[in-house]
């Protein structure tokens, strides 16, 4: 996965993120993947997009890695 300006932060310091309305680039301010919480505060939308789409072909690729763990 390419470099993104995304942090890594646990669920509470997420809470505590959108509950202050933190200033950020763009309107989102966290994003979640499961029990994955990532400050995304620095990053513009198109950066967030980018963050995403990187996040979820990493999450198909581990998926395919198990179904298919010969290949």
């Amino acid at each position: 996965m390419r470099y993104h300006k995304a942090v890594a932060i646990t669920k509470v310091e997420a809470r505590w993120i959108m509950d202050r309305r933190c200033d950020a680039l763009s309107e989102i301010v966290v994003v979640s993947r499961g029990e994955r919480y990532y400050d995304v505060r620095a990053m513009t939308q198109l950066e967030i997009d980018a963050f995403l789409e990187d996040l979820v072909r990493a999450e198909f690729a581990q998926l395919e890695a198990t179904k298919y763990p010969d290949n």
